[in-house]
């Protein structure tokens, strides 16, 4: 069975809307990579808002030195958008923060929680109307991130078709939704052994990425929670990477939520977008995914005695950092070095 774009699928429970927080302007996300099209226009709007590193054949946004932001980016938004119109910002703004997964019965429509205007507040449900213009190329086809055939790996001795998969995901979905006893709904304990290395080489990775930057403060927040949960090692980084964003996202929440479902909700889009599947079994990305929300939650500690935050919003900016460091290349390799629960080592899979 062919995996296929159409019809447009949503998760139940998936909320955004852009209020203009600035997050995905900023240089965490280092905005790219563009395609030609993207730098042949940009280039007749700015000479100075494209980035080529010497050592990369990749473009990106320029980012401000002072502000860590896309040149176009001020307190008002975009200058492209409020200027020229949202259809001639760069592909990947257009994108953010949706993501497209085919499956064999339709796109699956994802979101990324790098940006409070998806984690905080009350936001309108994502539907598949507004996502569309988002998740298309050049000719207006949908183009999928990643696709999942008819045989989905449950675990390292057990697969089953994509309807029963889908079924039995469904009752997952539905109890990270509503946040409730998130470790019993994983099923896993955090920090498995490691094929080839150890935790504590993985936190001295992270804490190698030194510099100003904001992407490098949060590899420093993220590899100090994993040796204090692996080591007892105290931490030394105090400074917040997106301190500004977060605040003012704290001034609108007019009804906060428990932590857990500001979790719960990340780990149900990690589940929903089945790029897990690069790795291995839901077993395995269940381990995972169960280590990730431990460092998530000792940052969220930290940052709710640091700073006089609501506490969903302190979780909010935890999963910030873990969502933004899950896609590094350290963390993939750390990705590929987890065990298959009861099996082998897993690979991925391309």
């Amino acid at each position: 069975m062919l995996a296929r774009r159409e019809p447009l699928l949503v998760r139940p429970g998936a909320r955004f809307d852009c209020v203009g927080d600035g997050l995905c302007c900023s240089d965490i996300h280092a905005v790219g990579a563009l395609s030609e099209d993207d730098c042949e226009m940009l280039a007749l709007i700015s000479e100075d808002a494209i980035d080529r590193h010497n050592s990369e054949d990749a473009a990106v946004m320029m980012m401000r030195s002072d502000t860590g932001r896309c040149v176009f980016w001020s307190e008002q938004g975009c200058a492209i958008h409020s200027q020229l119109g949202s259809d001639m910002k760069p592909s990947p703004c257009i994108q953010f923060p949706y993501a497209l997964t085919a499956t064999p019965i339709g796109g699956r429509i994802s979101t990324q929680h790098r940006c409070t205007c998806r984690t905080l507040g009350p936001l309108p449900p994502v539907t598949a109307d507004a996502a569309r213009p988002c998740i298309v190329d050049a000719n207006g086809e949908l183009k999928p991130e990643h696709a999942v055939l008819d045989e989905v790996a449950w675990s390292a001795t057990e697969t089953v078709s994509f309807a029963e998969y889908a079924e039995r995901e469904a009752g997952l979905l539905a109890a990270l939704v509503e946040g409730k006893n998130l470790a019993t709904v994983l099923q896993a304990d955090p920090f498995p052994e490691l094929d080839g290395m150890t935790w504590s080489a993985v936190a001295d990775e992270l804490l190698e990425f030194q510099g100003p930057s904001r992407a490098a403060t949060a590899s420093r927040w993220f590899a100090e929670a994993i040796a204090f949960l692996v080591d007892r090692r105290e931490r030394t980084e105090k400074t917040r990477p997106w301190a500004d964003a977060f605040e003012r996202a704290a001034k609108r929440v007019v009804d906060p939520v428990s932590p857990n479902r500001v979790f719960g909700d990340w780990l149900a889009d990690e589940l929903w977008s089945m790029r897990w599947t690069h790795y291995g079994s839901l077993a395995r990305a269940r381990t995972e995914w169960a280590t990730r929300l431990a460092i998530a939650r000792r940052i969220a500690g930290w940052l709710d005695i640091s700073t006089p935050l609501n506490d969903n919003v302190s979780a909010a900016e935890a999963v910030m950092i873990v969502d933004v460091i899950g896609t590094t290349d350290p963390w993939e390799k750390v990705q590929s070095a987890i065990r298959e629960p009861g099996g082998m080592p897993s690979k991925r899979r391309h």
